[in-house]
This record gives structure tokens, sequence and C-alpha cells, in this order.
């Protein structure tokens, strides 16, 4: 095949040549001229996907303002649709962003693909290793393979309403609220006595239950080595049983968060306790404002455990990984991290902070006066490292839909759970 013939180039009258050049000029010297003229580079564009309430988008602007040789455009999507949409970009091979956030459920999804990530050990990551929780740094990891740095947390807290507790003759005051319910055991136990004293549902559903006592298991519904856990987990099965005795004993108001009864009920008080994650806290306030001074604070049963929080990853497809870096670097330091918690209650994961005044001397008029940020520094001090497995989402939503079945008493527990273990087994093979 013959090449393409080159086009002459188009010529213009010498006249308007001339023209043009004192149109352009006007009578000054033109830019070639002119000594010591630089055409100015343009801005690096940065292009970073967050999750709604993540508390960065104002730390982002401070950064432009500090850099305005970068030009940074965010992107939110939902929790569930960023992954979707950064697996979407990496099968298509069209341009992901310079920076996605992941939630920690998700992550180890994208651990299988490591071509499609910057190993942040590259640009000195390994040093910051100090500034992190040691369980949430872990779970950054694959090997010595880095994928991000660690933004906030969600370490658990019980919330119980105080009034509800003292009219069915309980104590209710943070100390003998922990000390009375140490364990699942005397959580159920309480439950009870509060429905045989006061008609009240003690938590607000099933689902919250499962997942509190679930999220304690250092593994989940997957073995490091790749092998469905479902049946295998005793915690899982735990978690699974309490709830249904939760059921049998009617303890569950049926309620959802984030819904608008949801919020009614904070208020009426429908349920005794709440299972919440630091990030729920402010949910909570927004939902029921009115509800200040009703609700107190204390550790949850048992062990520690973690719900949500996320890392800053940088895709391979991003063409800026060093300007990347740089600013996950600056987001997730303990003075950045420390600023998001001060404006909207997002829990650092830099314990070096948890020392701050505003921390550790937090007083909060919402919970009675607790000290929300020293519950939720030490339930994160205590949290173990949890594996998740590459497909921990879709299979712990098969759970909850057939939890919420029994709940709805569509389905008996039992087959609830029959059903629930093969499906699992169903969803896993599909990614096999």
């Amino acid at each position: 095949m013959s090449a393409n013939p080159i086009t002459p180039a188009f010529k213009l009258p010498a006249f308007l040549l001339a023209l043009g050049l004192l149109v352009s000029t006007g009578g000054c010297r033109i830019a070639s001229e002119q000594e010591g003229f630089v055409e100015p580079d343009p801005p690096v564009e940065l292009n970073i996907w967050l999750i709604p309430g993540s508390g960065l988008e104002p730390l982002i602007g401070q950064y432009q303002a500090l850099h305005p040789e970068l030009d940074i455009h965010i992107q939110i999507s939902t929790f569930t649709q960023l992954p979707l949409k950064l697996q979407t970009s990496f099968a298509a091979g069209y341009s992901s962003p310079d920076i996605a956030s992941i939630d920690i459920s998700y992550l180890d999804q994208f651990k299988q693909f490591p071509e499609y990530f910057y190993d942040l050990s590259q640009y000195g990551a390994a040093e910051l290793e100090k500034q992190f929780l040691a369980w949430k740094w872990q779970e950054a990891l694959n090997g010595t393979f880095i994928y991000g740095l660690p933004t906030d947390i969600g370490p658990y807290a019980l919330l119980y309403r105080q009034d509800i507790f003292s009219i069915a003759g309980l104590p209710n005051t943070a100390e003998a609220v922990a000390e009375r319910i140490g364990t699942w055991e005397q959580f159920i136990e309480t439950g009870k006595i509060i429905k045989e004293k006061t008609g009240k549902a003690f938590v607000n559903n099933l689902e919250d239950l499962y997942l509190a006592i679930q999220r304690q298991s250092p593994l989940q519904y997957y073995s490091p080595s790749g092998e469905l856990l479902v049946e295998d987990n005793p915690q899982i099965k735990r978690a699974w049983e309490y709830a249904i005795e939760a059921h049998r004993l009617d303890l569950s108001a049926h309620t959802a968060i984030d819904t608008q009864q949801w919020g009614i009920e904070l208020l009426t008080g429908d349920f005794a306790v709440m299972l919440c994650p630091a990030w729920m806290v402010g949910h909570i306030k927004s939902s029921a404002p009115t509800a200040s001074g009703l609700w107190n604070m204390t550790l949850i049963p048992g062990n520690s455990a973690n719900r949500g929080g996320s890392v800053l990853t940088l895709p391979k497809s991003g063409k800026h990984p060093e300007e990347a870096f740089a600013l996950i670097k600056w987001l997730t330091s303990p003075q950045q991290q420390l600023a998001v918690f001060k404006a909207q209650g997002n829990f650092p994961s830099t314990p070096e902070i948890y020392e701050a005044p505003e921390i550790k001397d937090q007083l909060d008029p919402y919970f009675g006066n607790a000290q929300p940020g020293l519950i939720y520094s030490e339930s994160a001090l205590r949290i173990k490292p949890t594996y998740y497995g590459p497909h921990h989402t879709a299979i712990e939503e098969n759970m909850l839909e057939f939890l919420t079945r029994v709940e709805l008493r569509e389905l008996d527990p039992d087959t609830a759970w029959t059903y629930a273990v093969q499906n699992a087994k169903k969803i896993d093979a599909g990614f096999r």
C-alpha cells in the first residue's frame, strides 16, 4: 500500500500575512523576540475517585491551592459503584483514575490483579508503616506489595438508650453497662430483660447484630489460600445463631440504618441499642438531631471489631504516580486525618494522634457527654488484622439476604441457613 500523499501547505497572500503580523504584535515585538520568554508547562491533571463521606474533598481543595502546578478533579461514586467502575475500566482498557479510594472489604478482590496498581513501596511508602495502626497497615499489603495508604477506620462502640435501661431497672452508666454486657450471651440476656420490662425491641435489626459479631473474626468468608469458609468458620455460624436467637426472642425492631424510619426510632426509642461503627455516628446525629442526650456509649461485647474504612490506591493507568503519591501521603498524614475527624468524625488510622486533646478529651453532649474519641481509640487499638478474601462482599450480601428473609418471616432459620450456604458455594464457583 502506498503512503498517504503529503498535502502542500496552504499559502496566504503576502499582504494578508503582513496584516496578520501587525494585528498579532500590536506594534510590539513578537513573542519569539521577547528575551527570556518561556511558555509555561500545562498543569499536571490528577483524577481522584472517592466514595461519599470520605471528608477528603476540603483537604484536596487546600492541597490544590498549595500546588497550582496541579489540576485536581474529584469524582464521587457510591460504596458499591466505585469498585465496579474501577474493574470495568481495567477490563475495557480505558483510563482509570490516578487515585482510587477502595473500601477495605473490596481490597482483597483487587489484590488478585497487582499488574493494575503501582506498588507504593517504589515511592517510599514502607517508611510510613509506623504512622498507621499495625492491623490496618497489614490489610493494605499483599506480601511486600503496598496497595494503598489507609484513610479512616470503623471501630465499633455500643450505643444504648439510658432512659430505656432505667425503665427496665438496669444500671445505665457506661461502666455498668459495659460490665453487664461483656459477652454476647449477656447481650442477649439483657435484651430479654429490656423486652420483658419495657416492651421495646433491643436491636434495630438482625443484620447489624450479625455483622458486629462476624467482624470480630480474623477470618471472614475465605481463608488466605482461597478456600470458602462459610460452613467451616465457627464465627460465621456463631454470628448467625446469635442473630437467630434475637429473632426468636423478638428482640429486633426490623429497621435498617439510614432510612427515615430509623431516624424516627432513634428518637422515639423503639430499640434500645445500636452496634455503631465510628462512621455511623454522623449518620445518627443527622438522622435524629433531636435525640441528643438520650443515648450513651460504651464498648461492644467480646473482642473489638472494625466495619468500614478505605485505602487510597494508585491504578497503574494513571499517568502521574509521583504527584499522586505525594497527594495521598499528605491526605493520610496524622495532621490531615485529625482535621477530618474534627470536621466530620471519621476516625483516624494514625494512632499517634489518639492522645490529641480533640480526641482524648472529646465530650459529646449528644451521647450524654460520653467520650467517643476515647472509646473508639480503645476499640481501634484492640482490633486484630482481618482477612476478607477476594469475593467477600458478594458472599456477605448473600448471607444478609437470607438472614433478612428470616427476619421478614419468609423462611425458617434452618432453611435459610441451608439456602445461604448453598448459594454462597454457587457464587464462589462462579468466580473460579
